[in-house]
C-alpha cells in the first residue's frame, strides 16, 4: 500500500474535526512549500547569507583594536554593562 492510499484510509477513518484541522496542516505545509521554491529555487544558489556567515561578515568588518577593547565577560554581564547592575564574580 503507498503512502497517498494509506493516509487516504486513514482519513477516512478520522472525525471530521481532525479532517479539517489535516487539511489546513496540508494546506500550510503546501503554500511553504510553493514560497521556499518560488524564493529559492534549486537551480539558484541564494544570494541570502546565512545568520552565521552574515555575523563572521559583521565581526571582520570590525577593527582588531576594538574587538580588542571589547569586555571579556560582556555576555555574563551585559546587565551591568547596559543599566550599571553589580557584576557577576566568576
Amino acid at each position: 500500500m503507498s503512502e497517498r492510499e494509506q493516509l487516504m484510509l486513514e482519513i477516512a477513518q478520522t472525525p471530521d474535526s481532525l479532517v479539517r484541522e489535516v487539511l489546513n496542516f496540508l494546506l500550510f505545509i503546501k503554500s511553504r512549500a510553493n514560497r521556499a521554491n518560488f524564493t529559492n529555487p534549486s537551480s539558484q544558489k541564494s544570494e541570502i547569507p546565512s545568520f552565521l556567515n552574515f555575523i563572521d561578515l559583521v565581526n571582520s568588518e570590525i577593527p582588531t583594536e576594538e574587538n580588542a577593547q571589547l569586555p571579556t565577560d560582556l555576555s555574563k554581564n551585559l546587565d551591568s554593562y547596559l543599566y550599571g547592575s553589580p557584576k557577576e564574580e566568576e
